[in-house]
C-alpha cells in the first residue's frame, strides 16, 4: 500500500533541504507504474521514447519522480500561493538522484561516484580543465589514489556552481575560477587571480549510504545548514544523521 507524501515548510534563509534517491533500492513493477502518472505529457513523451533502452527509461522515469514529488512536498504546504518553483534548483545525475531546495537563493547540485576510474593520468585531465592553482593542489599529493579523490571532490563542487549560475560548462569553463579549501571557512571559490570570490558557499557531503560524492553551492554569504533526506517517494522517506562533512 502506497503512503501519502508528507507535506513540509520551506527552508529557512541559508538553509538547504537535500533529498535522494538510489535507483536501484526501486524494484516494484506497480509502484514504477504509479510513478509514470506523475510526469506531464510532454515528460512523459520524452521518457517513453526511451523504450528502446528500459534502464535508461526507468532512471529518466525516477528523475522526474524525484523533482515532482519534491516539488509537491513544500508547494501543498505553503501558504504563500505566489510561490515561484525555479526548475534549476532541482538537479539530478547518474544513478543517485539528488533535489536540492532552497528559498530566494541560487543553488546548485552535483553528484559524482567516488569510485570513478579515470581513462588518463589525473594531472594531465587537471591540466586541460582546471585552473593553475588546483593543478599545483593536486601535483603536491604525492598517492595517486588520493590524488584521483580530491580531483573528482573539485569536479563535483565545480559542476554544483556551474548549475547554481543556471550555466553550462561551456559558459563557465572550469579553468576561469578555483575552488580553494580553507581550514577556517571550509571551501572558497576564487577567481583568476585566486582572489576570493564573496557570495557563495560550499558543501561537500559523503553519503554514507552511496559511494557518491554531492556538492551543494548556495548563493550567500552566511553559514549553511543541510538537513538530508533519503526518499523512495510514496513508500518511505528517512532523515540521514550519518553523512559526512568533508
Amino acid at each position: 500500500m502506497l503512503s501519502s507524501l508528507v507535506p513540509l515548510q520551506l527552508p529557512s534563509r541559508m538553509q538547504t533541504h537535500l533529498w535522494y534517491m538510489l535507483p536501484n533500492e526501486v524494484k516494484s513493477e506497480s509502484l514504477l507504474k504509479h510513478y509514470t502518472q506523475l510526469p506531464s505529457q510532454s515528460e512523459k513523451d520524452t521518457i517513453f521514447g526511451m523504450q528502446s533502452d528500459e534502464l535508461k527509461m526507468k532512471n529518466a522515469l525516477l528523475a522526474r519522480t524525484l523533482v515532482r514529488t519534491t516539488v509537491a512536498r513544500y508547494h501543498t504546504n505553503n501558504n504563500n500561493n505566489h510561490t515561484v518553483i525555479d526548475p534549476r534548483s532541482l538537479k539530478f545525475k547518474k544513478n543517485v538522484y539528488a533535489c536540492g531546495v532552497t528559498v530566494n537563493v541560487p543553488v546548485g547540485i552535483d553528484v559524482e561516484d567516488k569510485t570513478r576510474k579515470m581513462r588518463h593520468d589525473v594531472l594531465s585531465l587537471a591540466k586541460r580543465f582546471y585552473s593553475s592553482e588546483e593543478v599545483k593542489f593536486l601535483s603536491s599529493i604525492a598517492d595517486m589514489e588520493a590524488q584521483r579523490k580530491e580531483f573528482i571532490k573539485l569536479w563535483t563542487m565545480k559542476e554544483a556552481y556551474v548549475k547554481a549560475l543556471g550555466k553550462g560548462f561551456s559558459a563557465s569553463p572550469f579553468s576561469t575560477f578555483s575552488i580553494i579549501r580553507s581550514e577556517a571557512e571550509g571551501y572558497n571559490l576564487c577567481g583568476k587571480a585566486e582572489e576570493r570570490v564573496g557570495g557563495w558557499k560550499f558543501r561537500l557531503l559523503e553519503l554514507a549510504a552511496s559511494s557518491h560524492y554531492a556538492a551543494i553551492c548556495i548563493g550567500g554569504e552566511e553559514a549553511m545548514t543541510v538537513i538530508i533526506h533519503r526518499t523512495i517517494p510514496f513508500v518511505e522517506d528517512e532523515l540521514i544523521s550519518d553523512w559526512k562533512l568533508l
